[in-house]
């Protein structure tokens, strides 16, 4: 499946044209498991300050790629994740939780942005600082992920004022 149908087939189930059949979420549902965080995309290691970091101390101003800011603030510093987790665990607890059939699909706009969430309770991906449940974000306008983190509010956190239009595809299994 390429890009543009996954974005045709999430918008079309966003946007109610249709409801998807089980064979097309389980498309889209691999698609994004082999998505990533933008590799092109580095981010300021703004609140990492002072963490070390492939044998350097960080700055608030230093680049990092957007995978490693999302691993050393959810992974690292929160601790949401357990005690020695690598970035190549986080990114393939990240894929585990998005193939996972327990896992809650459901669209929303996010800051007037469409995209596809992915919740999951945390189980074993859940560290000193983590909670019940994990988010994974996958915004569509852009293909790439944007974000991997354990919801301090529980679902309820999925409502907030800053989405809307929430459309669940499959309800998340305990």
């Amino acid at each position: 499946m390429q890009y543009i149908d996954v974005v045709r087939l999430i918008l079309e189930a966003a946007t109610g044209v249709r409801q998807l059949i089980e064979d097309e979420i389980r498309q889209i549902i691999e698609y994004l498991a082999q998505a990533e965080f933008d590799p092109a995309m580095n981010v300021r290691a703004v609140g990492l300050a002072g963490m070390t970091w492939q044998g350097r101390t960080l700055r608030g101003t230093d680049l990092i790629t957007s995978a490693e800011r999302h691993y050393l603030r959810h992974v690292i510093k929160q601790q949401e994740w357990p005690i020695g987790t690598q970035l190549e665990d986080y990114i393939s607890s990240i894929r585990a939780v998005i193939r996972d059939e327990k896992s809650g699909l459901f669209t929303s706009r996010y800051m007037g942005r469409w995209q596809l969430g992915i919740v999951r309770r945390s189980r074993e991906l859940r560290g000193p600082g983590g909670t019940d449940w994990v988010l994974i974000e996958y915004r569509l306008d852009i293909g790439y992920w944007v974000t991997a983190f354990h919801l301090r509010g529980g679902l309820a956190e999925l409502y907030s004022s800053q989405r809307e239009n929430i459309i669940w595809l499959r309800q998340p299994q305990p």
